[in-house]
């Protein structure tokens, strides 16, 4: 699933390719994942620009000019891709949006996993953001080592990596980071937060900050699915430290990668060096 990175790279790619564009048309082939009929959803959106684009947590935020937003999470395998005006949209398309220009937006789900909210954007705290709860941002300036440990001690019975996975507390990490951030730590993912010294949380906190940076800087991690808005593969997974690297060598201490299961879910961790 598209984390933080990946979907802050898809918001700046936006916001730099069709910032100011109009939307002259749009083509909805699928509409099961609308949260309004199809045609309310082309009357609301057609004839609007692309104002600009946010971001909440794993969510991709389409600010129109006509105070409309298109809230969209990407989940597995949603994906926007920027295509010319001959494009011929492939089977899982599920909405074109057509551009004053002749470019075509279109928006991809092969899993069909993956929503189109429209919401009026005077509304996105109350009908969004405050039904989530989500917690801060992790690359805000305000998202401090005091914040950071406010909120895992609120929840201290809880191991380290599910909780950093949990939106109410930290927005935007998912599996790849929360990994990637327990090793940063030299903390095993199965530790529980009331075990944890305030060293190996200040190890953790500078852990996530460093790998969502670089994440972002690499335009995401295409460890399944993931590409960007125009179909290339993100750069960071070469520089990932644990995460899907189950049977190979620690780079900080040669350990052997180990792959566990954490409420269904898989976490990967170097025995050696993660206590």
């Amino acid at each position: 699933m598209p984390e933080l990175p990946e979907v802050e790279t898809i918001r700046r790619q936006l916001a730099s390719a069709v910032s100011g564009r109009r939307i002259d048309g749009v083509t909805v082939r699928y509409a099961g994942r609308l949260n309004v009929p199809a045609p309310e959803f082309a009357q609301a959106v057609v004839g609007a620009r692309f104002q600009d684009f946010g971001r909440r947590a794993k969510l991709l935020l389409v600010n129109l000019s006509n105070g409309w937003t298109i809230v969209t999470h990407l989940k597995m395998t949603g994906r926007y891709l920027l295509k010319p005006g001959d494009a011929v949209p492939e089977k899982h398309v599920h909405v074109v949006f057509k551009l004053d220009d002749g470019r075509q937006l279109f928006f991809e789900d092969t899993r069909k996993f993956g929503y189109l909210k429209l919401v009026r954007t005077a509304e996105l705290e109350e009908k969004i953001y405050a039904k989530e709860k989500y917690g801060p941002e992790p690359l805000e300036k305000s998202f401090t080592f005091d914040r950071f440990k406010t909120c895992l001690i609120k929840r201290s019975k809880k191991k380290i990596k599910p909780l950093l996975m949990e939106q109410s507390c930290i927005a935007g990490i998912g599996n790849i980071y929360a990994d990637e951030a327990c090793w940063y730590g030299a903390v095993r993912p199965t530790r529980r937060v009331a075990t944890l010294s305030d060293k190996e949380l200040r190890g953790v906190y500078r852990g996530a900050l460093t790998s969502l940076g670089a994440a972002v800087k690499a335009r995401g991690s295409s460890a399944v699915d993931y590409v960007d808005l125009y179909g290339k593969r993100g750069d960071y997974v070469p520089r990932l430290k644990v995460y899907d690297r189950a049977g190979k060598k620690c780079s900080r201490c040669s350990g052997v990668i180990k792959k566990i299961w954490i409420g269904g879910r898989g976490a990967h961790y170097c025995p050696k060096c993660q206590r």
